[in-house]
């Protein structure tokens, strides 16, 4: 019925999650692991390489640092997928992609819908549960990429970009894109509920692969199914430019790049006091020569 697909670099991780899915998933299922363990491949050509193999319709690509909590969560997952108007579940989005170089959280906590539970590396936990309307399923405009269902057929039609995203960042955010705009649903489950032992970084990487997303989609963006007020529209995008902003400028990025996002930012809100803060950062850290 399942088929779990998981790019994996650590035998140790794989083994715990491959457990954790024998003893929760409830339906016939089968694993394909992608051994990437030197690195080979981007996490779009191991999910293509892995769907591509798959001999069950339902396809749940999930990162090995989770396990699952909730019994039976696979025929959650088969009886929520055979809603045909529904092309990719997951268990933590946003309800607003923004125009701005953001990821899935950048439209704002109160804009988030999360059911995950995080597990820090001290060992501490946090549970995160963002479900103001008590809702069972919620419409997102993207999910995060730990854990991901979808149809094959849904796949076939917008496999992961291998081309455009050869590192590990947007690609779940990407996939999420081309399926919205295909007109299928992107949604958020609460009936499943599992623990992520990773926060993910934003570096270098991450903001290149934030700006092949912006140009990929340039004229496409912002999305989703929520009605955002042109003031709020604002308000989300200069904050997410700014912050795009300060981190171009903290990695040194070329001048003319840092130049042009203070220049939208300033578009949006000329006389905004930490848009000024930003430009006395950067003359402060010193134009950067090209990266």
């Amino acid at each position: 019925m399942i088929t779990v697909i998981i790019c994996t670099r650590d035998t140790t991780a794989l083994a715990a999650v491959s457990q954790s899915v024998a003893a929760t998933i409830g339906v016939p299922y089968e694993i394909i692991a992608i051994d990437n363990s030197r690195g080979q491949y981007s996490i779009c050509e191991a999910y293509n390489l892995g769907a591509g193999q798959a001999q069950y319709e339902l396809l749940c690509f999930m990162h090995e640092d989770i396990r699952l909590h909730t019994p039976g969560w696979g025929t959650i997952v088969a009886d929520t997928l055979a809603d045909s108007t529904i092309g990719i579940l997951g268990v933590t989005g946003g309800l607003y992609q923004l125009a701005a170089p953001a990821a899935w959280w950048g439209c704002g906590v109160a804009l988030c819908r999360e059911n995950v539970l995080n597990v820090f590396a001290d060992g501490h936990t946090k549970m995160e549960l963002h479900n103001p309307e008590g809702a069972v399923l919620t419409d997102v405009a993207v999910v995060d990429g730990m854990w991901l269902c979808s149809r094959k057929e849904v796949w076939q039609c917008y496999p992961f970009d291998a081309r455009t995203f050869t590192d590990f960042h947007f690609y779940d955010v990407d996939y999420c894109t081309g399926v919205f705009r295909q007109g299928l649903r992107v949604c958020v489950t609460f009936q499943v509920l599992l623990e992520h032992h990773s926060r993910g970084s934003v570096n270098e990487a991450w903001v290149r692969n934030a700006l092949k997303y912006k140009n990929k989609w340039r004229g496409q963006l912002p999305f989703g199914p929520v009605a955002v007020s042109a003031a709020k529209q604002r308000r989300l995008e200069l904050r997410a430019l700014q912050e795009f902003t300060g981190r171009l400028v903290q990695g040194h990025f070329s001048w003319w790049l840092v130049a042009s996002y203070i220049r939208q930012c300033l578009a949006l809100a000329p006389f905004n006091r930490d848009t000024f803060w930003l430009v006395k950062q950067w003359m402060q850290t010193g134009i950067s020569s090209i990266r």
